[in-house]
């Protein structure tokens, strides 16, 4: 009996030493979490007449342009700089990063990218070119695959610090409702949840924020058409959300800022089409902006829309939509 216990000791210090062994291990085989501010891209130049000049300014005139769908000018990205010689272990772990180099021995420009080089989420792309114009046209050839990559970090940060908040109690509600989940973190309410239709809340004294989610049966693709798209939103948001005065309710803005709309087939949820634009109250003077996403459920041929909106007057928006975004992003169909 002696022996089987000994014997028994061995066998978990054993497993409880190698279990420490692998913790070791995958701590050191964790990366940093990435740092820079929000929608925040850093250049790295050799030196600063590269910033000044066409290098700089391309990166800038790109990047630096206004986001669709705010009610104020805010810029899709800020674009910091810094030399090469300033790179230390701190700005390695900048979110997204662009490296570019003069190289007057290369032939041809060489582009190289790289996924989480000194932290996660991370995305670097390193240009490397003979001349400045020819770098800014390498440059000028990525970059919108490159906005597309720096949206997704810009998501991901989010979604990572919300995951670790996430209100089950309205995550189920959404599952028995919808047949979806989302990542609704902690200090949202459920509103109104009838007729397949929810309306997410967060209320401070000076902003508003909010989920609306609602499913109508699918027909056809005429159903994801533009126009019908915006017919729906109006008919739903002015029979649910009431404006502050009798009478009044939301609608969608049409001559201030006309709704766009991109179809996305590499929504994590299935192929969506997104809309972006402003709302406002009919009889009041609210408005901000809002995305949404409208999607084909597979398991029930219906139309499952998820929007975000936010209300923040005479403040920035860009920062607050964003995470509205990124949580709608994380909006998957449970079978």
């Amino acid at each position: 009996m002696k022996k089987l216990n000994l014997i028994a000791m061995i066998m978990i210090l054993t497993m409880s030493l190698s279990s420490c062994v692998n913790e070791d291990k995958a701590k050191e085989s964790r990366k940093a979490r990435s740092v820079g501010g929000t929608s925040e891209i850093l250049m790295i130049t050799q030196n600063d007449e590269q910033w000044k000049g066409q290098m700089g300014q391309a990166v800038r005139d790109f990047f630096e342009q206004e986001q669709y769908g705010l009610p104020q000018p805010e810029k899709n990205f800020k674009v910091a700089h810094l030399n090469i010689d300033a790179l230390n272990d701190m700005f390695k772990k900048h979110r997204n990063l662009i490296i570019a180099k003069i190289d007057k021995d290369i032939k041809n420009p060489l582009v190289e990218t790289q996924k989480n080089w000194e932290s996660e989420p991370q995305f670097v792309i390193r240009i490397t070119a003979s001349s400045p114009e020819s770098w800014v046209r390498t440059f000028e050839s990525q970059k919108d695959g490159l906005k597309l990559i720096f949206d997704e970090n810009e998501r991901a940060r989010f979604q990572e610090f919300f995951r670790p908040t996430t209100d089950y109690k309205i995550v189920n509600k959404l599952k028995e409702r919808f047949g979806v989940t989302m990542n609704i973190p902690e200090g949202y309410f459920i509103g109104i949840d009838k007729d397949d239709f929810m309306w997410i809340r967060k209320e401070t004294s000076d902003m508003s924020m909010a989920f609306l989610i609602y499913e109508l049966p699918y027909k056809d693709t005429a159903d994801l058409n533009p126009n019908n798209i915006i017919k729906v939103r109006d008919s739903i948001v002015e029979k649910y959300i009431p404006g502050p005065i009798d009478g009044s309710y939301m609608t969608t803005d049409k001559e201030f800022l006309t709704p766009v709309f991109k179809t996305l087939p590499e929504f994590p949820a299935g192929y969506a089409v997104e809309t972006r634009g402003l709302w406002n109250v009919v009889g009041d003077f609210m408005a901000g902006p809002f995305v949404s996403y409208s999607i084909v459920n597979p398991e029930s041929d219906k139309i499952v829309t998820a929007e975000g909106w936010v209300y923040y007057p005479n403040k920035e928006k860009r920062d607050l939509l964003r995470q509205q975004e990124s949580i709608l992003y994380s909006l998957k169909f449970v079978k």
